[in-house]
């Protein structure tokens, strides 16, 4: 069986994807990637990707669009350069991540009679970004060929539901944004103190201002830390109101590479995964953070939407907060941190996500439909 993994950026950069090669090449699938050039196309980092690359770009007259007529121009071209690409890679099976890249898929199936997945990383048409003509685009795109693809998959039982709504489809896959079972580290050596993390990229909406406000609240529990991981826009406002909070229990940690965010992560004694709903997309979404947490022994404090829900429903690795505000977190870290019999089992129950849904069992179910098409 041949697929070809198809994503509208320089895929590196796409964790999604490169797990979905890995898990394609482990399973003996015969698996070619068909990206794109865009402004973070790294030579090195492409070529370290562990299969067959294929980078697509725009014609140069289509970069810079400055209308409304451009803009079309613009998708046009790039729909058929990503459906040339695709078509000369002949594969059995074509995997389109996320709307941007559906059309092409589609017609490109069409042509070679192959079948199409369609996995939606996200709610497209309802992100932040999504405005104007370009919605419109999209959103027509995405109910034209959303009825002509073989099987659809989405990150959370939340976004499926949505979907089965929207468009009265099957209800797509669910396969989550979680870590691969090999990456599970559980650290002994811990850093100094009650340690409570936020990793990722400092942008707003993803909770780093409410931690650092909650600082100021847990004075009374000098042992109680709040560290942040990572880089983004909110950086320099992030150390700036630190400093005029005199936060001296607030840590500001340098980015590390994705694989060491496990390592490093096993290390502090709490998660942090707040999400807020500034979007339906956002809202119906899950945080990726939950699963590194989780397969770093940590239990999480979350922020209340559908499927943080779901998951610690069913899990009971963490707290759910009542409302995304700095009161609110600081009684989630000191529940946590005075009860040890809770946060134990919280701890325990956080392996036990990590080990029951990983990307390995995840992806395999998907793997096992893609072969019974080509196999019969």
């Amino acid at each position: 069986m041949k697929v070809c993994d198809v994503v509208l950026n320089s895929v590196w950069y796409d964790p999604r994807v490169r797990k979905q090669i890995v898990e394609y090449k482990n399973n003996g699938v015969d698996v070619v990637c068909v990206g794109f050039k865009d402004s973070r196309f790294d030579e090195k980092k492409v070529s370290d990707v562990p299969c067959d690359v294929v980078i697509t770009e725009l014609d140069e007259k289509y970069r810079k669009p400055r209308n409304k007529i451009q803009v079309l121009l613009k998708e046009f071209n790039c729909v058929k350069k990503f459906r040339t690409a695709i078509i000369e890679q002949k594969p059995d099976v074509i995997h389109a991540n996320d709307l941007n890249t559906l059309t092409a898929s589609c017609q490109a199936a069409k042509k070679l009679g192959c079948k199409v997945v369609y996995d939606s990383h996200e709610i497209c048409v309802e992100n932040n970004f999504m405005k104007g003509i370009y919605k419109k685009l999209n959103a027509l795109c995405e109910k034209v060929f959303i009825k002509r693809i073989n099987k659809m998959v989405c990150v959370s039982h939340a976004a499926s539901d949505y979907f089965v709504r929207k468009y009265d489809i099957e209800p797509p896959m669910v396969i989550t944004n979680c870590s691969l079972k090999a990456e599970k580290v559980i650290s002994c050596e811990k850093n100094d103190g009650f340690e409570i993390l936020n990793h990722g990229q400092y942008y707003a909406g993803r909770g780093y201002d409410i931690i650092v406000e909650a600082a100021q609240l847990l004075t009374e529990y000098p042992q109680i830390k709040i560290a942040m991981r990572g880089f983004g826009a909110m950086e320099e406002s992030l150390r700036k109101r630190a400093d005029e909070i005199g936060g001296e229990n607030i840590i500001f940690y340098p980015p590390v590479l994705v694989n060491e965010l496990i390592p490093y992560a096993s290390k502090s004694m709490v998660g942090v995964a707040i999400t807020e709903n500034t979007c339906l997309n956002f809202e119906l979404s899950v945080s990726n953070k939950i699963f590194e947490y989780a397969s770093a022994g940590l239990p999480v404090i979350m922020s209340d939407i559908p499927e943080h829900r779901y998951l610690n429903d069913k899990y009971n690795f963490g707290i759910i907060l009542k409302e995304n505000t700095p009161k609110c977190f600081a009684e989630a870290a000191i529940k946590l941190y005075t009860d040890k019999d809770f946060y134990n089992m919280c701890a325990k129950n956080a392996e036990k996500l990590s080990e029951e849904v990983n990307w390995e069992t995840e992806f395999a179910r998907l793997i096992e439909i893609e072969r019974s098409w080509v196999n019969g």
